[in-house]
């Protein structure tokens, strides 16, 4: 009987490490500004998308975003228009819309995305560049 009760804790202890390592993996990872320049630099593999609403974007973007603003009504569907297998750097503001876009493409099946942390706004108090 005892070796029942150990045998279930086992598989316990298993299964609850596993779910662990799942919640760890499925979260959107956010980067400095430093880090989201050089993922930037694999033009060919990456792209960078600015969930800001386009009069924010007017004001100043990075170079070569492109603009998917998570407030229109069609923002998961005009992500449902990007190849899943990309890497996707995703920036707004100040960092908290850009978290929210990522965690809806993760949902939809994207896997390697990157949140800028503190948005464009550390972005530029970091000194890099923007164009408008």
């Amino acid at each position: 009987m005892k070796l029942h009760k150990i045998l279930f804790l086992a598989i316990a202890i298993v299964l609850v490490k596993i779910d662990f390592a799942k919640a760890q993996t499925s979260e959107v990872k956010t980067l400095n500004p430093a880090q989201f320049e050089e993922l930037m630099k694999n033009k060919g593999a990456v792209r960078v998308i600015d969930v800001r609403t386009p009069e924010e974007m007017a004001e100043g973007k990075i170079p070569d975003a492109i603009n998917i603003d998570i407030k229109n009504e069609n923002f998961k569907s005009e992500i449902a228009k990007l190849d899943k297998k990309r890497t996707y750097l995703v920036y707004c503001k100040a960092g908290v819309r850009s978290g929210n876009a990522a965690s809806i493409m993760k949902a939809a099946g994207f896997s390697h995305l990157y949140s800028l942390d503190g948005g464009i706004d550390a972005w530029q108090d970091a000194g890099k560049t923007i164009e408008k």
